[in-house]
């Protein structure tokens, strides 16, 4: 009977313990759901806030793409110099520089740069998907370039260059404002 009153006692401390489990299990689990609401809506609100700040970016023609890496048609990737590598527009005027940390080259900074007026400028905007595709044509005294640059809401970008002889250059980086960039210019040709 001892036995007996043993196993109920422990029966009714077992279920007890179960539907504690239970409920806070619930609990827990309508928190865990209301933290990753709660993050995906910051994360909305964050995306949307970069997109906007972009878009003034992109609108006041005052931005530098400054490049991590350089690829050619052939797919050769060449990790570069964001501070030597990049591509400026500030309102009418556009730079364009390849350069390099160890070489001197004709900008003096191991590469070329082509510095002219800006044409043909195009900006779409694809509110979807929070992004913006530009478009330019750099008119400098070492020749005429075609500009086409695919900006997402974070900031990172891809442009695409080429000019009248075949080929195409990829600049892939972070594009900031003009103001915050640090990039070195080199002489232009």
């Amino acid at each position: 009977m001892y036995n007996d009153l043993n196993k109920a006692k422990m029966k009714k401390i077992v279920i007890f313990m179960i539907s504690a489990l239970v409920i806070t299990g619930g609990i827990f689990a309508q928190d865990k759901k209301d933290d990753k609401a709660a993050k995906k809506e910051q994360r909305k609100a964050n995306i949307a806030g970069e997109y906007a700040l972009t878009s003034a970016m992109l609108d006041s023609m005052q931005f530098v793409l400054e490049a991590n890496t350089l690829r050619d048609v052939r797919g050769n990737v060449s990790n570069v110099s964001s501070t030597l590598n990049f591509i400026m527009v500030d309102s009418s005027t556009s730079v364009i520089q390849i350069g390099s940390n160890t070489r001197i080259g004709a900008n003096g900074v191991g590469g070329v740069t082509a510095k002219g007026s800006v044409s043909k400028w195009q900006v779409s905007k694809n509110d979807k998907q929070k992004s913006f595709t530009v478009s330019w044509t750099l008119m400098s005294s070492i020749g005429i370039y075609d500009v086409t640059m695919f900006v997402s809401a974070d900031g990172t970008a891809n442009a695409t260059l080429s000019g009248i002889t075949p080929g195409r250059l990829y600049f892939d980086g972070n594009l900031v404002r003009l103001s915050q960039s640090r990039v070195y210019q080199g002489r232009s040709l």
